[in-house]
């Protein structure tokens, strides 16, 4: 509908000889102001020398007349300051209530109540395709995840995994063509004190004997990353190892495949049960590779060069500073890895654009990425989306090095513990628990840091998951329970008498199931994922606020039930599948 109102405004523009190169429609702040709203005539007002006002009321005057002559509609402009055009039609339907404008200057949209009514059996025909975009051309890939084998895979990772995957299911949503791509760190410094760590410390460990690998290989790491920081000599211990290592040295290449094979067993084992999985995977031992290989063409660029023995790209004339490619000592760093790992993206699986969920704290990084992939002729759509640091309410910043991570899988068992105690009688703790999770992350702007609150998680009151999964749960309980009775068949929509749906509360609720095709759609482009879940939220606050005021079964009123039936049928419909976007599940009972 945002589409319809701009395509009807900018004409009208048109005609008065305005000029405007995008119009701007939102909805209102305060509901009573209409379903939309916009402020063109405000912007077009300053150019032209005009008040606000009376080009607001040039544009409808126009809308109207149009309306008028398209459809034989009598149509009054009062011209006063507040004017009102009614009775706007297409398609011989009734499209809006009322188009009003207001001052200084906004033009405000009424959506008619046929136009609601109609929603109803829309939703219900589309069933989850409601809100479904038109096949579109471009191919994306949205790389996330991107979890370093040799560390647990912990809360951190968690955020990274639901922004992912939330937004690859909504470009999927609106038909983008997408790869979900997963790029895993199974090479670098951190893994060589790893296995310098078990070397030092578990020599005489039976590996195979060992039943927590990842809480093993995470002891390690940080237990190295410790003693090395105590005791300086025990550096070049650790970096004869890596030296080793990285020359091919069989007992550890050994040891790094095993090892390497245990995280990924794990990662997998967390992704079956996150629901996730990915078309593509990336590996950094073989970008490194491919970097190294070619190095020798990337130093013919004046911009790369010999620095204090490292290797360095120079992008300060971009005021981006200095990112070291390669150290002194030889070794790659992630710079090396992810140049070659972004032409592969574009050349071997044809993509038109590149999107990397990657932590905020490597904004700097990947536009020097960006620049220097520019810089070398490679100049393709490539965007980084950042999110911030999660912790446990009350813990401190976590860290690998320092031993002090949270574990996913403790989270994930921590908060089933949680919903079991809580709904001791659910046999869906699961379903429960992990939407409460997914749920809590996903409504934060990326930008925003979380402390993450298991008590507030799982709630059945406020902005949860929980909240909204019973708000599905009970329009289940009530579709049931209307089967009992046999002479009210709640989804025969056809001969369905929807202009019994006039009950503000009811009308109320269509309107903000309109809204959610254009959430999807704006959501896949600005990739604001936290949308959705207050979406939701203010959904199943509409609907309870419904239903306490509305009776959907009624055997003195079978064609009102009917109608009501439908109603809650389409709420459940968009419930159903706004939380499936998000990788939650929709349960029919709690």
């Amino acid at each position: 509908m945002k589409h319809e109102i701009q395509k009807l405004i900018k004409k009208a523009v048109k005609e008065l000889g305005y000029k405007i190169d995008e119009v701007e429609v939102d909805y209102p702040k305060v509901e009573n102001f209409g379903d939309y709203t916009t402020n063109v005539a405000m912007v077009l007002a300053k150019g032209a020398k005009k008040n606000p006002m009376e080009i607001a009321e040039e544009i409808i005057a126009v809308i109207a007349s149009e309306a008028k002559q398209s459809h034989s509609v009598k149509t009054n402009l009062a011209k006063n300051e507040i004017a009102t055009v009614a009775m706007l039609l297409r398609n011989d339907n009734k499209l809006f209530e009322k188009v009003e404008v207001v001052k200084p200057g906004y033009v405000n949209f009424y959506l008619s109540k046929k136009y609601l009514q109609d929603k109803v059996q829309e939703i219900n025909k589309l069933e989850n395709k409601f809100g479904d975009g038109e096949k579109k051309k471009e191919k994306i890939m949205v790389e996330y995840s991107q979890p370093n084998t040799h560390k647990e895979f912990h809360i951190g990772h968690l955020r990274n995994v639901f922004i992912g995957n939330s937004l690859v299911n909504i470009l999927k949503k609106v038909k983008n063509n997408v790869i979900s791509a997963n790029y895993i760190g199974d090479t670098g410094t951190h893994i060589a004190k790893c296995l310098w760590g078990m070397v030092k410390f578990y020599s005489d460990e039976n590996l195979d004997s060992i039943k927590n690998k990842a809480e093993f290989l995470g002891k390690a790491y940080s237990q190295a990353s410790k003693a090395i920081e105590e005791n300086s000599e025990l550096e070049k211990e650790f970096k004869d190892l890596q030296k080793q290592f990285e020359a091919g040295d069989k007992k550890l290449i050994e040891i790094w495949e095993k090892t390497k094979q245990w995280s990924l067993d794990e990662f997998q084992e967390i992704y079956k049960e996150l629901g996730v999985d990915f078309d593509v995977y990336f590996w950094e031992s073989e970008e490194e590779k491919a970097g190294k290989r070619m190095l020798q063409d990337l130093m013919k660029k004046e911009f790369i060069k010999e620095s204090q023995e490292a290797i360095i790209a120079d992008l300060e004339k971009y005021n981006l500073g200095i990112l070291v490619l390669v150290r002194k000592d030889g070794s790659a760093l992630y710079g090396l890895k992810d140049i070659p790992l972004a032409i592969k993206k574009f050349k071997e699986y044809k993509i038109d654009k590149s999107i990397v969920v990657v932590d905020i704290r490597q904004g700097l990084y990947f536009k020097q990425i960006f620049k220097i992939l520019e810089l070398i002729g490679f100049k393709k759509k490539m965007q980084h989306i950042g999110y911030e640091f999660v912790s446990l309410k009350g813990s401190e910043t976590m860290s690998s090095r320092k031993g002090n991570i949270i574990p996913a899988k403790f989270l994930m068992e921590k908060i089933m513990e949680k919903v079991r105690e809580k709904f001791p009688q659910t046999k869906i703790e699961k379903e429960i628990g992990l939407g409460a999770l997914k749920f809590f992350m996903l409504k934060y702007s990326a930008q925003t840091n979380i402390e993450f609150d298991m008590d507030e998680a799982v709630r059945l009151d406020g902005a949860t998951g929980p909240y909204v999964q019973y708000a599905h749960a009970r329009i289940c309980s009530i579709l049931e329970r209307a089967k009992e009775f046999s002479k009210v068949q709640p989804l025969e929509i056809s001969r369905l008498n929807l202009g019994k749906l006039t009950h503000e509360k009811e009308l109320n609720l269509i309107r903000e199931l309109n809204k959610f095709p254009e959430l999807i759609e704006e959501i896949s482009k600005n990739y604001e994922v936290h949308k959705l879940p207050y979406y939701v939220i203010k959904l199943a606050d509409k609907f309870h606020s419904f239903y306490n005021d509305c009776k959907v079964i009624d055997e003195e009123n079978l064609e009102l039930t009917s109608a009501r039936l439908n109603l809650i049928n389409a709420v459940r419909i968009v419930l159903g599948e706004a939380l499936r976007l998000m990788g939650v599940k929709a349960p029919g009972k709690m």
